[in-house]
């Protein structure tokens, strides 16, 4: 094998420094395309081996790329006389000098170490590190038994997660996308196995190509499927208070000639049970309000897919329609209520009926097209339309020694999107280049009645309708400075025009229009084990569409919850310093957060009771550190994360400050045991301390969990919270207002999922162009 010192033997070593856009504009002429096939000292292909193009004359970095399964891999933009490097975990590794457009067959040799007559293999790290965030492969991976993409996701690097809810330490609730096609409803992740997944990218920087309320993605890539037939099949059960189930089947073809089509249906239930206790206290503390709860939720979902996708060669088209309905959602609660307000009441009882039921259709279709003498431009288009309709009705009866009221509430809502989005990219030697646009229209609608038996309804009947036109506009460039430095430079406009219309009649004080600009710019180096990165960013968060609305709703004898429609988009700029090393990570972070938007109470002394609703707070700051730590110990791999946030916030009339820190800390292990079984131990626990003005009085939670696999069947049970220490405790304190509620239930249960599997799942390629407005509507 041809090592690096010979091929850089009397080489010039003399850095030359050209003018990027020189290099933009010559690179595309002289640049060629590079391939081979990489196996191992038995013959056998070598998949995801990596393999990485090294400057002839200083052995800079240029680009990368790793081998498919086949142990294949392509690279462009090479010179003659340029160097391929390539490496693999327990592999020697290997440099081979570039002098046509085929390297033939490259052969591994193992890198076992020999101590004594003790042979030390280190373990594979499945995990790795770059300037967006993390990149964690699946093949090979424990991980990859789990059963569903939800099970394995949950035990990555930097999440946290409880049930089917997942967030990213220290960035909040993630977009989800599967081949970037995005995930609406968390519940799609158990569909999917784990099994079929080949990598999955946590991104912690995501920059000015995801929509404006984005701090963190995760993109789960599904391994390719073979020409023929390809199915899953699964069933699960949740054992509990209120136990339920869940199947589904999704099926798909592939034709040898590129043709692919698609179809699913799934069926999921959901519920739980809590019992609680509320205590409100307000009007100068002269009145206070004890509620003993117990409630129930339960529901139904049902989701139907079906598609068509045509690739022809890197080429790919592609239709979608998804059909999802809740034909039942109810909610119920019993409360025991003593209050002071009124003392010839102040012991009442109190029953309390949601039902709700929505039905959505979306539509999606894309186009990829990849152009160019060597394939380096990319053009990707995607529309969107959605429409959603729901119905909610409430019934609310109140009984005390000389009292009695029926309270009821009923709501309608629909909407309307239409949206399109278009990306250009362009991939060059040390630099790549976006270029994107979007557009969307969003029309929703929604009426409100309510009654209360003794016509002493708080609010007026009302219609509201809300359209917003929103445009944006993007460049993102990518700088490969060295083999070691790069840069990223971003930039997003978005332009916004929202009417809101009340009862026919257009309100000017709500109807706005805006423009935010919304930079990314960032230095990064990374050498080995070592990785460091600096940014600065900027992100806007929008109000849901019901919390803009100008319905209310009952929450207690002296409580209501209201829209806000004088809500405003907030504004966060951040500065991140991310460091790691090995297996060891950190992230510090100084963020100015201006028109957050939270949960507040105060109080309507004409009607003696507390208004719940949605504010933008003051600017104010905050600091926050993300630390990790991964091992490997024998059977045993920890992974230990903790985050610690610190604010400066005052708010409230009168005045309150918010600034107790709130410290976090996630614990999961994994233990290898024999006949393929893996054992899973996780913990959380959250300290007293405030994130905006909610005050967490702090809470532990543990599971474990057991999975096996047989084959193209995967079995596994898990048991959440497994001694019933989880309990929801949370104080809000906001103009002179207190509210505080201790909830525990709902978590407790026993999970059994049990997925067959056939060939690979038919992976569908399409974006979605407005992520955002689906998640508002």
């Amino acid at each position: 094998m041809v090592t690096l010192t010979k091929i850089l033997k009397e080489k010039i070593m003399k850095k030359k420094i050209l003018l990027p856009f020189l290099c933009i504009a010559t690179m595309p002429v002289m640049a060629q395309h590079i391939t081979g096939k990489i196996i191992n000292e038995q013959g056998e292909a070598l998949p995801y081996a990596n393999v990485f193009l090294l400057n002839q004359q200083d052995s800079t970095f240029i680009k990368g790329t790793v081998s498919d399964e086949a142990g294949v891999f392509s690279v462009d933009g090479y010179f003659k006389g340029d160097i391929l490097k390539v490496s693999a975990m327990g592999y020697k590794t290997s440099y081979l000098p570039c002098q046509s457009d085929s390297v033939g067959i490259i052969a591994m040799q193992e890198d076992t170490k020999l101590l004594g007559e003790v042979v030390v293999k280190g373990h594979r790290n499945y995990v790795k590190s770059n300037n967006m965030g993390l990149n964690i492969s699946m093949i090979g991976n424990p991980l990859s038994k789990l059963g569903s993409a939800i099970d394995a996701i949950k035990q990555m690097p930097l999440i946290s997660g409880i049930g089917n809810n997942i967030s990213v330490l220290g960035k909040g609730t993630p977009e989800i996308y599967i081949n970037h096609r995005k995930v609406r409803d968390n519940s799609e992740l158990q569909q999917l196995s784990s099994q079929n997944i080949e990598r999955v990218e946590i991104i912690t920087n995501p920059g000015a190509k995801y929509e404006a309320d984005v701090k963190s993605v995760i993109i789960i890539h599904t391994k390719k499927q073979d020409a023929g037939w390809a199915g899953l099949a699964k069933a699960g059960a949740t054992l509990s208070d209120v136990s339920y189930g869940r199947t589904g089947l999704d099926l798909s073809w592939t034709g040898s000639n590129g043709l692919g089509v698609y179809a699913g249906a799934n069926y999921a239930g959901d519920g739980e049970k809590q019992t609680g206790y509320y205590l409100e206290k307000f009007g100068n503390n002269e009145y206070e309000t004890k509620t003993n709860t117990t409630y129930e939720n339960r529901a139904h979902k049902l989701n139907a897919n079906i598609g068509a996708s045509y690739d022809f060669g890197a080429n790919s088209l592609g239709i979608r329609y998804e059909f999802s309905r809740k034909p039942k959602g109810k909610y119920s609660s019993t409360n025991d209520i003593q209050t002071n307000v009124e003392p010839e009441n102040a012991q009442l009882e109190s029953t309390s009926e949601q039902s709700k039921q929505n039905t959505r259709h979306y539509l999606n279709s894309y186009a990829i097209l990849k152009f160019g003498e060597k394939k380096n431009y990319l053009l990707a288009a995607d529309v969107d339309y959605l429409y959603n309709f729901s119905n909610e009705l409430s019934d609310v009866n109140e009984q005390g020694e000389n009292y009695a009221n029926h309270i009821g509430t009923v709501s309608h809502s629909n909407n309307h999107l239409v949206a399109g989005k278009t990306n250009f990219t362009a991939s060059w030697k040390a630099v790549t280049l976006d270029l994107g646009v979007q557009y969307s229209y969003t029309k929703t609608r929604q009426s409100f009645e309510g009654s209360t038996s003794n016509d002493e309804a708080l609010f007026d009947a009302s219609r509201d309708e809300e359209r917003q036109h929103l445009t944006a506009g993007y460049i993102t460039v990518n700088w490969q400075l060295s083999s070691a430095w790069s840069a990223r430079t971003e930039l997003r406009v978005e332009n916004t025009d929202f009417a809101y219309i009340l009862n026919g009649e257009k309100v000017a004080e709500q109807s706005k229009s805006f423009t935010d600009w919304l930079p990314y710019v960032s230095i990064d180096y990374q050498n080995g084990n070592l990785s460091l990165g600096l940014s600065y960013s900027a992100s806007v968060d929008r109000p849901s569409y019901s919390m803009l609305s100008n319905t209310y709703s009952y929450a207690s004898h002296t409580s209501w919850m209201l829209g806000n429609p004088l809500l405003k988009s907030s504004l966060e700029r951040e500065l991140s310093l991310d460091v790691s090393y090995r297996k060891t990570s950190l992230s510090l972070s100084y963020v100015h957060s201006m028109r957050e938007l939270a949960t507040t109470y105060s109080y309507m002394e004409t009607k003696k009771v507390n208004i719940i609703k949605n504010v933008n707070l003051p600017s104010y700051d905050y600091f926050q550190m993300v630390a990790g730590q991964r091992l490997d110990i024998g059977i045993w791999h920890p992974t230990l994360h903790g985050v610690l946030r610190l604010q400066k916030l005052e708010y409230g009339n009168p005045e309150k400050s918010y600034n107790k820190p709130l410290f976090n800390m996630t614990m999961r292990n994994r233990f290898d045991l024999p006949w393929g079984i893996y054992a899973y131990f996780d913990g959380i626990w959250v300290s007293k301390g405030y994130s905006a003005t909610n005050y967490t009085k702090g809470y532990v939670l543990l599971d474990m969990g057991l999975n096996k696999s047989l084959g193209n069947w995967a079995f596994t049970i898990y048991w959440n919270d497994s001694f019933k220490l989880w309990r929801q405790k949370n104080l809000i304190e906001t103009n002179g207002v207190s509210f505080y509620q201790n909830l525990k239930g709902g978590v407790h249960n026993v999970s059994l999922n049990v997925t067959y599997s056939f060939n690979k799942k038919k992976s569908y390629r399409g974006k979605g162009a407005a992520r955002e407005e689906i998640n508002r509507l």
